[in-house]
């Protein structure tokens, strides 16, 4: 058998899913291994993408325990004996904690206009020190524009953390859990995944964009998902150490 490439675990009654997902079910018991075979294009890129595509394929109306991308191994007895057999009662425990939940991600992106204008407006200093730059050349105003840059950051960080609070406030009594991921750049206003179940996940929806409104001055909103729990498997103790 050649090398296969493991994207997540469900359970054996998810064949179907599994299948419709462009995948084969490798079975154990009462655990299937979602497997691409190996052979074909080995361009990272569209490895990943094929990882995600098979793993939201599945997740969409089944539970799966995603597997870290890249994970290969000999064949569909290896992924039987070496990963499925072993491990077969914590992929249970996973599987129990995660039935019937999906992951929903919100990122919300600052406008940069409207985000300056409401630092600005917020923060004198920051105000006085953009008027003082307004007119230096660019030797004269260096020092003032990394203070004016320093200042910036600081008020886009305290606006965040207002921001994303807010965010959660709503958002977090709807989740069975959340995590806030780090912002990738100033302009990030949120990126946050929630665990929701399945039957909450219209209401979800509608608190988002809820809160989409009240954040619309400055800040856009987008809901990802349904989607695998990435974000809520232990990472202490992963399912394919």
């Amino acid at each position: 058998m050649s090398e296969v490439y493991v994207h997540g675990v469900t359970e054996v009654g998810a064949r179907a899913e599994i299948e419709g997902a462009g995948a084969r079910a490798v079975p154990h018991r009462e655990l299937a291994a979602v497997v691409t075979d190996a052979a074909g294009t080995t361009r990272a890129a569209e490895l990943m993408r094929r990882h995600w595509a098979v793993l939201e394929a599945v997740a969409a109306t089944a539970t799966v325990v995603p597997v870290q991308f890249g994970t290969a191994m000999a064949g569909d007895d290896a992924v039987a004996d070496e990963l499925l057999a072993p491990r077969r009662e914590r992929l249970l425990a996973q599987l129990a904690t995660l039935d019937g939940k999906v992951q929903l991600s919100v990122k919300g992106a600052y406008d940069e206009t409207r985000l300056l204008r409401s630092v600005v407006e917020a923060s004198p200093a920051v105000a006085r020190l953009r008027e003082q730059v307004r007119g230096l050349s660019e030797d004269a105003g260096r020092y003032e524009r990394i203070r004016l840059g320093e200042l910036v950051a600081a008020e886009v960080e305290q606006l965040r953390e207002r921001d994303a609070h807010a965010l959660h406030a709503q958002l977090d009594p709807l989740a069975v859990a959340a995590s806030r991921e780090p912002a990738g750049g100033l302009q990030t206003a949120v990126n946050s995944a929630f665990l929701v179940e399945r039957a909450r996940m219209a209401e979800f929806a509608k608190a988002v964009d809820a809160a989409a409104g009240e954040l619309a001055e400055r800040v856009e909103l987008r809901l990802l998902g349904p989607l695998p729990p990435y974000s809520f498997v232990a990472e202490e103790e992963p399912a394919w150490a």
